[in-house]
């Protein structure tokens, strides 16, 4: 019996797969000072013994008295490939007692200074998190928070490496990613994420204007409105000027607003530079690269930057920021700079958008004489065709009939007036209601009702009449019936 025990406890081989970046985490816990926690909402746990704790030195004293032998495998349990959250606050190799500043750099200590098998081209396997002077502050870009769980939302966006090829969201583990393709049915336009980040252009363009310089802005015709207030000009200087002295701290989330929606957000990058560093920027593509590899913001590079850069200038040539061309006039700009950035083509007619959803809407509409005139009941093939038609037609003639099929417009009020009433038997409010037999107009159709019925002895309903018993004439009510027998049958 005992040799079939044997046997049997020989048989029993339990093998672990350990992946590399699994193998990097257990360095980090074995050899370092890094602390590990877990966290529940706003709640900071202990990996060990789940106990709470508002701040982080009271969990790394606890860490210290009561776990300092764990094992520390027990960390790993039930993570499947999430990275595992670790204070670095008090940074720090065991081998040696130096202060690190970073994982970056203690990885690096390991592999040159102890020859530790560390896999610098894998993933590290945690998510760090440092508490300085009482705030939170970004290991990746060195930005604060007050409050954990904004400051917890931050740093995920820092490490979401696997991407949804159907629908873009973002996720820190590829186990993540896996749970999501397996239950969630989504698609690219239609899906609003609730777990992970989606990579959708309105992140990117919150770092440009965070981070830079690039004043964002409005164009209607000609002019160049500010999205913060009311004001607009046509001098890009004077526009300048008032975003630096009337919004220099502005609100990014405010440049959103009045139904954005997925639109691009058109910005001026006459003058850019980096807040960061207050370094110059020579293009929007530069800043993009520089924001990324100097300080290491979280921008995607899998989705659009989510913005249109204009280098407005002083208003005097209009140059496209992006290549060599130059226009006569804002709107010519206007129009070439979105082609710039057509990512989606209409199959049909070959017209291309920037968003996916536009795309979407215009499929929604048919392509033959799509377009319709907002003054008339004229549609057009082409926006060109439609602009030509209004052009030509309706700028001497403001005023259109709307009781008519065809819209007929005229070019005085008097004119639309005058055919209200001999074709429609309509005129205005002081004088709407025509009397059909004698033309004497009245305010209210009440007026022309007692009207009809007193002076022409018309009534519709001769039942309700009031009659007069000395000449039976009939009246509409008892008090002109009085009237009458006062001033015509008074001596009777």
């Amino acid at each position: 019996m005992r040799g079939r025990d044997d046997a049997r406890s020989e048989s029993r081989i339990v093998l672990v797969y350990q992946t590399p970046q699994r193998r990097n985490a257990e360095l980090i816990l074995r050899h370092s000072t890094a602390c590990p926690f877990k966290t529940r909402f706003s709640q900071i746990l202990c990996v060990y013994c789940h106990t709470e704790y508002a701040l982080l030195p009271e969990l790394r004293y606890h860490m210290q008295s009561e776990h300092a032998n764990a094992d520390f495998k027990s960390v790993f349990y039930r993570m499947k490939g999430n990275l595992i959250k670790v204070d670095i606050s008090e940074l720090g190799c065991k081998l040696c007692r130096e202060p690190l500043s970073d994982v970056e750099s203690l990885m690096r200590h390991f592999s040159q200074q102890h020859g530790l098998p560390v896999k610098l081209n894998a993933c590290y396997g945690v998510l760090p998190y440092r508490l300085r002077d009482g705030r939170w502050v970004c290991v990746c870009c060195e930005r604060s928070y007050g409050g954990f769980v904004d400051y917890k939302r931050h740093v995920s966006s820092h490490y979401m490496d696997h991407n949804c090829d159907r629908c873009g969201t973002a996720f820190v583990s590829r186990h993540a990613l896996r749970d999501h393709q397996r239950q969630v049915k989504c698609h690219r336009v239609a899906y609003k994420p609730r777990n992970g980040r989606s990579t959708r252009p309105r992140g990117n363009a919150e770092i440009i204007l965070r981070c830079s310089t690039a004043y964002p802005f409005r164009m209607w015709m000609s002019n160049i409105n500010c999205v913060f207030c009311t004001t607009k000009t046509r001098d890009p200087t004077a526009f300048r000027d008032h975003m630096a002295t009337q919004h220099a701290a502005y609100d990014v989330q405010a440049a959103f607003y009045k139904k954005l929606g997925k639109a691009f957000l058109s910005v001026d990058i006459t003058d850019l530079r980096c807040k960061l560093c207050t370094a110059p920027i020579d293009g929007f593509d530069h800043l993009v690269e520089h924001l990324m590899k100097e300080h290491r913001q979280p921008i995607r590079t899998d989705a659009q930057p989510g913005v249109l850069p204009f280098r407005l200038g002083d208003g005097t040539v209009w140059r496209c920021a992006m290549c060599t061309d130059r226009f006569k006039d804002l709107l010519s700009l206007k129009r070439h700079t979105h082609g710039h950035f057509q990512n989606y083509v209409c199959d049909a007619c070959g017209e291309g958008f920037i968003t996916e959803s536009a795309m979407v809407a215009h499929s929604r509409t048919p392509h033959e004489n799509k377009y319709s005139c907002s003054r008339c009941v004229a549609t057009f093939r082409s926006l060109m065709d439609r602009d030509a038609h209004v052009k030509s037609q309706h700028t001497s003639t403001p005023y259109v009939c709307s009781y008519c099929e065809q819209r007929p417009r005229f070019a005085t009020w008097e004119a639309r007036k005058r055919h209200l009433l001999e074709v429609h038997n309509y005129g205005s409010a002081v004088d709407g209601y025509e009397c059909a037999l004698c033309r004497k107009r009245f305010k209210s159709r009440s007026g022309k009702y007692n009207h009809v019925a007193r002076v022409h002895r018309v009534i519709k309903d001769s039942g309700s009449g009031y009659t007069c018993a000395s000449c039976s004439r009939t009246f509409t009510s008892q008090l002109f019936l009085d009237k009458h027998v006062a001033k015509k049958h008074g001596d009777a």
